[in-house]
């Protein structure tokens, strides 16, 4: 996501791919067969479902889309795995239909830059079977991540000639500067819940708990922008999008209202305590709170501030909801 903002923690300023004209579009979003493909992938059984990429780069100026799925490593054309590659490469070939605007659709892997190489051979084996079958597959390739001594790098690769500005991208772009310790790229969006059953225990923890740490801090927001006394409304879309850097207006997962609701009555408990208790109101993924006077704006300010996100984002990592026991 970071070669489509416009900012950028690269050191060089450069920002080739956001340059070029290329904007995030969407996270998770479901794309669409053809009818006729649709009808051909019925008959060799795998499955109606259409494919739901990572993410989709759109090329404003074109229409054309990169369509990028997010790999920790390369996979062969015997994986389980390559039944989605198979779909994305036959979707992508309507682009019209597959993202529903005229333009090429380019099926891009991302994936350490050592498994690069194995992976376009997957994808290169996938394709010349599903030609052979009859199907017209989409132009693909694979985006490269590694860390060296100058910073965190991606490489793009695609398997023919691409459109001029596409072109124009293929080879390496720097996307943090710095030593290899510090080339980590600020989490744009902390915490994802479809991806967390991949992730370590560990990991899982911290990236929830950033994520609680920037809803938390939104929140405070809010409340000491209020004019007191005034019944507050903290809407968990306006914390999420705040928290996400906006980009959580573009996410399209089916887990991501369940995981607004969560946090967002997790916070009504944490705030419903004390001088506060009785004063707050959940009501459709959001919560209203009753400030009599700046003693209560002070109250919940500092509860929120004094919030242990690290046990929270325990008990959440672990299954536990119930947060009344956390002072």
């Amino acid at each position: 996501m970071w070669l489509v903002a416009k900012s950028t923690p690269a050191k060089d300023g450069k920002r080739p791919f956001f340059d070029a004209g290329y904007r995030l579009r969407s996270l998770g979003s479901k794309l669409a067969f053809s009818l006729e493909a649709r009808a051909k992938v019925a008959q060799r059984g795998w499955g109606p479902n259409p494919p739901e990429p990572d993410l989709l780069f759109h090329h404003l100026a074109s229409g054309d889309h990169l369509v990028l799925e997010c790999k920790a490593s390369s996979f062969s054309t015997a994986s389980s795995t390559a039944g989605q590659a198979r779909k994305l490469l036959i979707s992508c070939a309507d682009s019209s239909t597959a993202v529903g605007v005229d333009g090429q659709a380019v099926v891009v892997y991302v994936l350490p830059s050592e498994d690069c190489s194995l992976q376009t051979e997957t994808l290169a084996e996938i394709s010349d079977e599903l030609a052979e079958d009859g199907f017209v597959t989409a132009l693909y390739g694979v985006l490269g991540l590694k860390i060296d001594d100058d910073g965190l790098w991606a490489e793009l690769q695609i398997s023919q000639d691409p459109s001029p500005h596409l072109a124009e991208l293929v080879g390496r772009t720097l996307i943090v500067a710095g030593a290899s310790s510090e080339a980590r790229p600020l989490y744009l969006i902390p915490y994802d819940p479809a991806a967390a059953d991949n992730q370590s225990r560990e990991e899982r923890e911290y990236c929830h708990r950033v994520l609680l740490e920037r809803f938390y801090l939104a929140a405070v927001q809010v409340i000491g922008t209020a004019d007191v006394p005034e019944c507050v409304v903290i809407k968990a879309d306006d914390l999420f999008r705040q928290a996400t850097y906006g980009i959580s207006d573009k996410w399209q997962t089916k887990d991501l209202s369940p995981l607004k609701s969560k946090l967002i009555r997790g916070m009504a408990t944490l705030l419903n305590k004390k001088t506060l208790q009785g004063k707050v109101t959940v009501n459709n993924n959001q919560v209203e709170l009753l400030l009599r006077d700046e003693d209560d704006r002070d109250a919940a300010i500092g509860r929120l501030l004094k919030a242990n996100t690290t046990q929270l984002a325990l008990n959440a990592s672990s299954g536990q909801t119930d947060i009344d026991h956390i002072d």
